[in-house]
Parts: C-alpha cells; sequence; structure tokens
C-alpha cells in the first residue's frame, strides 16, 4: 500500500519480478486469482488504477489556513526589473508526425511540470526589496567550470509551511503582475493561491474552486490558467481582488495533468495535456469553448506539456504514460513528431534556449533526466542523468549566463544542469527535506529566482 505522507514507490522492475512471482505461485499451488488478475496485462491495469485512485483521492484534510504573513526587514526600494525566462525562436519545425511504441504502464505519479510561463522578452519595472548584495553579472560562465562553485547561495528560504496534513503543492508558476513579482500555487486541496516573493506574504487567501488537486498551473498576467484532476481548467482574472475564475469550456473525460501558456495569432492560449489521451489548444478570450483537440487522440494519458517558439511558430513538447516525447504544432493544430520514449512516463517537462537553438528537458519514472535539441534535423534525446528514482519536475533558465536546467526527484535533491556542456552546474540547492512536485524559474532585478513547491506542502525560494 501506500503512505500518503512518505509514497513507497516500488520500480519498474520490482514490480514486474512481483507479478512473475504471484503468478508463478498461483500456478504451481493451483490458486484461483481474482477475475481479470490471471495475467501481466491485467496486474499492469490493476496497478495502474490503484494508483491513479491513491493519487487522486489522499485522505481528506484537516481545515485549511492561510499561511501568516511574515513581515520583512525594513530596508530601501529600488527600481529593477523582472522577467520569466523564455525560448527566442529558432530552427524550423521539422515535420512528419509518428506513432510511438507503447508498453505496458507499471507506475503512476501525479506530479507536476514545471514550464517557462510567460512569453519571450516579458521585462517590466517593479519596486523591487534588496536580498542584500548586489545583481549577479550576465557575463557567461566558463563550461569548464561547470561542476565547480559557481558562486550562488544554494541555501533556500521557506516560502510557506505546509497549510494543513496530507496537503502537496502540486503546481507553482512565477511571473509578474502590475510589475511586480508573483507567484501562483495549485495545492492538493483543490485551492490556488498567489504569493509576493519580496515581501515574502500571501496575496490574499486560498482559493477553492476545483473539486481535486490542482496539478498545474500557467501564469501570463493579468490571467492564469489552473488544471485539476477534476477535469477542468480554469481561467483566473488577476486584477480582481480576490482574483475571479471561470471554467473553460466542459469538463474532461479525464484528469489534466499540465497546462501551458503561449501566443498564437497575438492572443494568449493555454494547451494541456490530459488523462483522456489528448493534447488541447484551449482560448482564455473564450471561455465557454472547450480546447481544440490536436492531431487525433493517442491512445495513452498525457502526463506533462510545455510551450515554446520554434522558427517563429508556437509548438508544445508533451510527455506521455507511454514514455514518449511528442513534438506538436500549436499554430496549425497537429502532431509533428515523437522525438523519442523514455522506459515509464515522462511527468517533467520544460523548454528553453541556448542562443538560437531551442531545447527541451524531460524527467521520467525510469529516472531518466533528458535533454532535446528541437532545432536538429533529427532531435535525439542526450541523457544528463539517470537516476535510481523518479524525476518529478523540471524548469529551463538562465543562471549566470548559462541556460541551465533544474531537476527535482524522488531522492528530495534539486540539482542544477548546464545544458550547453550536459554537466551539473554547482552543487544545486538546499533547504526542503521532501522531493519537489513542481519548479519554475524567471528573474528579479537580474537575479535568478528559483520557486518550488513539495509533497510536504511547503514552498520554498532562491535568489541566486
Amino acid at each position: 500500500m501506500v503512505s500518503q505522507s512518505r509514497p513507497v514507490r516500488p520500480e519498474p522492475a520490482n514490480f514486474e519480478v512481483f507479478v512473475d512471482t504471484c503468478l508463478r505461485i498461483a500456478a504451481e499451488q493451483d490458486v484461483p486469482l481474482p477475475v481479470g488478475l490471471g495475467d501481466r496485462q491485467a496486474w499492469d491495469e490493476a496497478y495502474r488504477r490503484l494508483r491513479d485512485h491513491t493519487d487522486r483521492h489522499p485522505r481528506p484534510p484537516a481545515p485549511t489556513r492561510s499561511c501568516p504573513p511574515v513581515e520583512p526587514p525594513g530596508s530601501e526600494y529600488e527600481p529593477a526589473q523582472v522577467s520569466v525566462s523564455a525560448p527566442a525562436p529558432a530552427g524550423a519545425v521539422p515535420a512528419g508526425a509518428e506513432a510511438a511504441p507503447r508498453g505496458p504502464l507499471v507506475t503512476r505519479r501525479r506530479i507536476i511540470l514545471a514550464t517557462p510561463l510567460a512569453l519571450a522578452g516579458v521585462a517590466v519595472p517593479l519596486l523591487i526589496r534588496q536580498f542584500g548584495g548586489p545583481a549577479k553579472s550576465g557575463a557567461e560562465a566558463s563550461p569548464d567550470n561547470a561542476s565547480g562553485d559557481q558562486g550562488y547561495d544554494p541555501a533556500g528560504s521557506l516560502l510557506c509551511p505546509p497549510i494543513s496534513p496530507d496537503n502537496p503543492t502540486w503546481s507553482v508558476a512565477f511571473g509578474a503582475l502590475h510589475g511586480e513579482p508573483v507567484v501562483i500555487v495549485g495545492r492538493g486541496d483543490g485551492t490556488v493561491q498567489l504569493w509576493d516573493p519580496l515581501t515574502r506574504t500571501a496575496r490574499g487567501i486560498p482559493l477553492k474552486h476545483h473539486d481535486k488537486p490542482v496539478f498545474s498551473v500557467g501564469l501570463s498576467s493579468p490571467i492564469a490558467v489552473s488544471a485539476s484532476v477534476d477535469g477542468t481548467l480554469r481561467v483566473w482574472d488577476l486584477t480582481a481582488d480576490p482574483p475571479a475564475s471561470t471554467q473553460l469550456g466542459d469538463r474532461l473525460g479525464g484528469g489534466i495533468n499540465g497546462v501551458a501558456l503561449g501566443r498564437v495569432r497575438g492572443a494568449t492560449v493555454a494547451v494541456s495535456s490530459s488523462d483522456d489521451h489528448t493534447v488541447r489548444v484551449w482560448h482564455p478570450a473564450s471561455p465557454s469553448t472547450t480546447g481544440t483537440v490536436l492531431g487525433e487522440r493517442l491512445d495513452t494519458e498525457i502526463t506533462s506539456v510545455a510551450t515554446s517558439t520554434l522558427h517563429g511558430t508556437t509548438i508544445a513538447v508533451t510527455g506521455g504514460a507511454d514514455g514518449a516525447v511528442r513534438l506538436w504544432d500549436v499554430e496549425a493544430e497537429r502532431a509533428v513528431q515523437v522525438l523519442g520514449t523514455h522506459e515509464a512516463a515522462v511527468w517533467a517537462m520544460a523548454v528553453g534556449a541556448i542562443g538560437d537553438r531551442t531545447v527541451a528537458v524531460s524527467g521520467s519514472d525510469d529516472g531518466e533526466f533528458r535533454s532535446w535539441d528541437l532545432t536538429a534535423p533529427k532531435p535525439g534525446g542526450h541523457t544528463l542523468n539517470r537516476f535510481r528514482v523518479a524525476v518529478k519536475s523540471a524548469a529551463v533558465g538562465v543562471l549566470n549566463g548559462r541556460t541551465v536546467a533544474i531537476s527535482g526527484s524522488d531522492d528530495n535533491q534539486i540539482r542544477i544542469w548546464d545544458l550547453a556542456t550536459g554537466q551539473p552546474y554547482g552543487e544545486g540547492l538546499t533547504g526542503p527535506d521532501k522531493g519537489a512536485m513542481s519548479i519554475a524559474m524567471g528573474d528579479i532585478g537580474g537575479r535568478t529566482f528559483v520557486v518550488s513547491g513539495h509533497w510536504d506542502g511547503t514552498i520554498w525560494t532562491w535568489l541566486l
């Protein structure tokens, strides 16, 4: 069984051994098995349903409470800039969609992805409270030192403690509102909440408009979009006090695992990944319209999504329960190609840029963290690391002039990778003692800002 406070998630190989042993003993001892559990495929499906039910229906949480505001020490304000890293347009989109082979789904995990959630070139003035010391230079760090001391403080700051038992912070996003940085979070109790990362105070109480956990949030001022296990997307007007939300279209036939925002013909769109086997594009300006399916319905759940631009075209990259990493043309509403496959479900996806090259990163239940060069004629995955545990979350941004990826994994570690060299960058990030279910990053006043949400319900931040 699974403990909600400290879940046990068996490796696929261990589960297969367990199934083989059960089937062998049943055959040898002539033990009748329950209907539908007499073969490997039936066991896989039963395990998938058990994991899905466990993650979607945790124990009822205790009454929620908002985190008490934390008054920061007095200091002077000075003008600065806030932006969220987003990739620049790059090479041409490849053509030719193809199907990916599907293997047995032996593990399931509800993890939230983290993607660049603002659009290219977003940078607005704000009043920034100094975090001590001047902003770091944007000069590019030497790749020869990629695994050494990169001159940042890895220690994180607790933005919010758990607000109730068994209430994970599934999703986080970062952006700007009225010229000031803002963090939005989604939790297991179906609430979303805004936070000011500078004053370290909540901007209002948690707002409950979803019936089930909020697995993903996207932010593109002045709106945000939340995605939930209840099968709905909601668009939030962040200029209202408190923020007001409207359901987008109809409720889908499965939970929505991810949402990422982008722009098509000058309008903000949301791209969703869902358990109903679809990738859809939604138009927040037309809330009554259900999202349009990109391409066609697949034969697997879509577990993660990130958006970017490629040669001036808005694209999406998704991960599936079948392990496939797929590229989509959002503007043409079609599948482009399968980039490659992991050995298990892909729950973490993010996109960024190295110069004029657009790159994606993916993290999977198989423990592999990969990068993908989307501008290459035949994009192929490069393994950054192979963990003994699942990779839960990912983000891409810029640190000390280097394009980096940040990964969160089941060993409760947060690591940084230099995407140009494929090597670890610095010593990672420290502070949390539970796994990061979501990570987002951006820029505050020339400093790299990172925020993460965790299984124990905490929210952590870093200003690097």
